[in-house]
């Protein structure tokens, strides 16, 4: 599925999304942008529940939501995200519920952000950040960080072209994820070709199927942090796998 259909298919699903009641809503007090940024000095990661994603295609069958939030915890991930759409990532918002109650660090929600009424939603399911995309129109991506730090939450922003992170860093993104994939594999052309653009204020995050510290080293005193889904949720034992993984980003 690209990005196109996927967005079509999307807005059909909005036109059936309730209202948000935002008499609920109350600011986050989980700081996700302190939470990842290590201005390069050692390597965040945050950890990604999801039971499909539109990269590494359909990740596991069953999945027990709270006891993986669980395990992620247990080894002292930077952060959990959690994919809630259910078009690509085969989600849904009451796993973010779930997580939210299950972990003590912050939790981004990745979907794909089309309205502001998703923001909202997300945050009264427990959100503390949320990914928005940058191949929206820059003023979308301003108005929507703006509706995030209205509620005290951070908002990273993906970028897949030298032409995204411009509209990202027009819009006044401090957020950045860039994806390291091609053809579901590890692969950093992309990171390599927009790093050197990053404003050393900016935090970066790259977002890829890391399974080893070694395949992350290369990123050491260039990026904040890493982002991983895969590795994670196809590991026998997802908490002794992360709980290495963490050790030797925060460590070398």
């Amino acid at each position: 599925m690209n990005l196109a259909e996927w967005t079509r298919k999307k807005r059909e699903h909005l036109q059936r999304l309730r209202a948000p009641d935002v008499r609920n809503l109350v600011p986050t007090l989980k700081d996700f942008s302190h939470a990842v940024s290590t201005r390069r000095q050692e390597l965040a990661v945050v950890a990604e529940i999801a039971r499909a994603t539109l990269e590494e295609g359909q990740l596991v069958e069953a999945l027990d939501v709270a006891e993986m939030s669980r395990q992620f915890d247990r080894a002292s991930v930077s952060a959990v995200a959690v994919a809630t759409d259910d078009i690509a990532c085969a989600g849904d918002p009451a796993d973010l519920a779930t997580t939210a109650r299950a972990v003590s660090c912050p939790v981004v929600a990745r979907d794909l952000i089309l309205n502001r009424e998703q923001l909202y939603h997300l945050r009264l399911s427990g959100a503390d950040a949320v990914l928005l995309t940058a191949a929206i129109s820059p003023a979308e991506i301003r108005s929507s960080i703006e509706i995030l730090a209205s509620m005290h939450m951070a908002a990273p922003v993906e970028v897949a072209s030298d032409a995204e992170l411009s509209s990202a860093l027009a819009a006044g993104a401090k957020l950045l994820v860039i994806p390291a994939f091609a053809a579901g594999e590890l692969s950093f052309a992309l990171v390599d070709s927009l790093l050197p653009r990053v404003p050393h204020s900016a935090t970066v995050l790259v977002r890829g199927p890391f399974a080893s510290a070694d395949e992350f080293e290369p990123l050491r005193g260039r990026a904040d942090g890493i982002w991983i889904a895969g590795p994670a949720m196809r590991a026998k034992d997802p908490a002794e796998f992360l709980a290495r993984l963490v050790e030797a980003a925060e460590n070398g």
